[in-house]
């Protein structure tokens, strides 16, 4: 699959994602925010902000949704031939990092009041991220892993079957 080609794949399962995860992220966070019993799906400053909560709904979906496309389509940087890892680890993290103040601050999700708030979240997005690339590498650690076994094999029968003719 070409970059291009995977780029628009990831970006179209990053939206899906994005907007899922998120809206459980924020619902779950508005309602044990407001505690009144009810399940509310935006955090009421932008409810307020917005006018409605339908439409408050509406365009957090839609900016979850990018916010899904630009972490997953953003790992596009990964299968860069030319990029070093750290290249491409410090690319997508600024990527996602930035997208992600500027999602939390539009939707009211956090602010600039109380910058404790802003570390706060910003050690939760560290973890988080951490711990997901941490897992990956892990995975692909066990892939290599597995393919150099198998060209291990594949070269001790060659050298079987060449020995034996």
């Amino acid at each position: 699959m070409n970059i291009k080609n995977r780029a628009i794949t990831l970006s179209s399962i990053g939206f899906a994602l994005g907007v899922v995860i998120c809206q459980i992220i924020s619902a779950s966070i508005a309602t044990a925010w407001i505690g009144d019993g009810t399940i509310h799906l935006c955090v009421p400053e932008f409810v307020e902000f917005v006018g409605s909560e339908l439409w408050a709904f509406i365009i957090q979906s839609l900016v979850c949704g990018l916010y899904g496309s630009i972490c997953f389509g953003g790992s596009t940087v990964y299968y860069l031939e030319d990029w070093s890892m750290v290249r491409a680890l410090v690319t997508h993290f600024l990527m996602t990092v930035i997208s992600y103040y500027l999602v939390g601050f539009f939707l009211r999700w956090f602010s600039t009041d109380d910058i404790s708030w802003c570390l706060l979240w910003f050690g939760i997005f560290l973890l988080v991220y951490l711990s997901i690339w941490l897992s990956h590498i892990l995975i692909y650690r066990a892939q290599m892993k597995e393919i150099n076994e198998e060209l291990g094999m594949l070269r001790e029968l060659k050298q079987t079957t060449w020995q034996g003719n």
